[in-house]
């Protein structure tokens, strides 16, 4: 009687004993496991560093937003040569930006990057939540580390995007629709509307939520009306944006993403004959299958086989809708996949499941060893660990990137015309003294009349097999200089020139950026045309 008494109250001690049965015990360990993921995010944090790629337009229509008060008409310039797919974002980030007083276009930037950042990390609740509705709170914590800690995630909430604010809506809206309450259920669908603004593919997850309402609920007169009042709030969520999409840019921003699909396939088939499917299919299912292998290191490799298992053994309707969203969420990949669009951040929507196999596996660990401890603590060490070690070998040299802006200012200082092979040009595009003496300003009003241009002469639909040949192009096109840094993009004349610069007289170096001390190099060459005409 004594020893059933002590093992009894060892066990109300054991760790995942404890969180099993408190509450309040899950959530300040998922506040610190909250803290340790953002003290990691903003350990990379590349402190003011202008965007490029997607976030440089983001951030343009989102601060335009909060300066005209409105959804800008068109918004093409110089510097971003289409607005954002969506409004969902930028429209959230232009209330951030509109409560800012500051006249640096970086503490802009930055709040961008800290907004990611946060969003980011807080998703850590909802993800637990969800984990929450197929495991015990011990597993479910550990599944949420899975998601917070995912390297890939990590490194996305640096860039100031979509995906951190569409997979926290997504996460909310799945956490709703499998809820017991009937109204959580209709609310879904509200938070469903936001998820579909913010990403148009987002629409889609209105496919397992059908299914799986009326599976639910069955065909009945009651469930017909809370679907109708479901999906009546969605489009009152979504048909105002897509009337502004329609206003500013001419489509609705969903609908004509999600049905240009078919209509590529079929026109590229009527040009290129049906062999072109038979390609795409191939493309395509390579590319997924490849890039599911990829965001699935370091963490979730090792999980997946056994979660999978449990996941399609004994479904609810919960497993039911999990399965169908992922399943639907491929499509969008695949689509991407099959147009040579190569990007993880397609499969990222998948994280959360891939979590509850996280949770799963370790759970079935549990059940065979019968050791809490090492059940608990080793896998989140683990998470953690492996999840550090990978991120600072994937996270860009942002140092390099910070160099890189920074000698584009003595670029922009120094010439008048360029080549477009310079791999750091849009870098230059943040190196106007309207932006850096008149912030915050209209995108539109960057490059007036009272600011120098810099025209980007390049090699489009040319083929140039030796420096002479190119330079020929570039005085009829006005080039003044050459920048290079060794690579330009894999251009063996330029490289040619950046090693073996004093077999070029008619090119005279200008700037060397490792004679004013930066670790990254780059080369600044005027042209001397009469020189170059002489020897020639």
């Amino acid at each position: 009687m004594s020893n059933k008494g002590n093992f009894q109250s060892n066990k109300k001690f054991e760790i995942i004993h404890l969180l099993d049965n408190s509450q309040k015990i899950c959530f300040i360990i998922l506040i610190i496991l909250g803290a340790i993921s953002l003290s990691i995010r903003l350990y990379f944090f590349p402190n003011d560093l202008p965007f490029m790629g997607d976030a440089l337009g983001y951030f343009w229509y989102a601060n335009d937003i909060s300066i005209i008060g409105y959804f800008p008409e068109g918004h093409i310039s110089p510097t971003v040569t289409s607005p954002p797919p969506n409004n969902g974002w930028p429209g959230f980030l232009s209330i951030i930006f509109s409560f800012m007083d500051s006249r640096d276009f970086l503490d802009y930037i930055n709040i961008q990057r800290l907004t990611t950042i946060i969003i980011s990390t807080v998703t850590i609740f909802p993800a637990y939540l969800l984990s929450k509705k197929f495991m015990s709170n011990s597993f479910a914590i550990i599944s949420a580390a899975a998601f917070v800690f995912a390297p890939r995630l990590m490194e996305n909430s640096l860039l100031g995007v979509t995906e951190p604010l569409f997979l926290l809506l997504g996460i909310i809206s799945m956490n709703l629709f499998l809820s017991e309450r009937k109204n959580f259920i209709i609310l879904s669908f509200v938070v469903a509307g936001l998820f579909s603004i913010v990403r148009y593919e987002g629409l889609l997850i209105l496919i397992p939520f059908t299914i799986m309402y009326f599976v639910r609920f069955q065909k009945k007169k009651s469930t017909i009306i809370r679907y109708g009042l479901a999906m009546a709030l969605f489009l009152l969520i979504i048909l105002p944006m897509v009337a502004i999409r329609i206003e500013t840019t001419g489509s609705d921003g969903l609908t004509s993403h999600i049905v240009h699909g078919p209509i590529y396939y079929a026109e590229m088939m009527d040009e290129e004959g049906n062999n072109i499917l038979f390609d795409f299919i191939s493309k395509g299912s390579s590319n997924l299958i490849k890039y599911l292998v990829i965001v699935s290191i370091p963490i979730f490799a090792i999980f997946i086989p056994y979660g999978l298992f449990d996941l399609f053994k004994n479904r609810d309707f919960k497993k039911w809708t999990m399965i169908i969203f992922g399943v639907v969420f491929l499509i969008p990949a695949f689509y991407a996949y099959s147009r040579g669009f190569e990007d993880t951040r397609y499969l990222f929507i998948l994280y959360p499941i891939m979590c509850l196999m996280v949770g799963y596996t370790i759970k079935r660990l549990e059940q065979k060893i019968r050791k809490p401890r090492i059940s608990f603590y080793f896998p989140l060490a683990g998470i953690i660990f492996f999840s550090v070690l990978f991120a600072s070998i994937t996270i860009n040299d942002f140092e390099n990137d910070k160099e890189m802006y920074e000698i584009s200012k003595d670029i922009h200082k120094l010439t008048e015309t360029i080549n477009r092979e310079y791999e750091g040009l849009m870098y230059l595009k943040w190196s106007g003294n309207k932006i850096t003496n008149h912030f915050p300003v209209l995108h539109s009003e960057l490059y007036d009349g009272n600011v120098k241009k810099i025209k980007y002469i390049g090699t489009e639909d040319k083929n140039f097999h030796d420096i002479e040949t190119y330079l020929e192009y570039g005085k009829s096109q006005g080039l003044t200089h050459l920048v290079l840094n060794g690579n330009n993009l894999g251009i063996k004349i330029f490289h040619e020139v950046f090693v073996n610069e004093n077999k070029y007289p008619f090119l005279e170096k200008i700037y060397d950026s490792s004679e004013v001390g930066f670790k990254t190099k780059v080369k600044i060459f005027e042209i001397n045309y009469n020189t170059f005409e002489n020897e020639n």
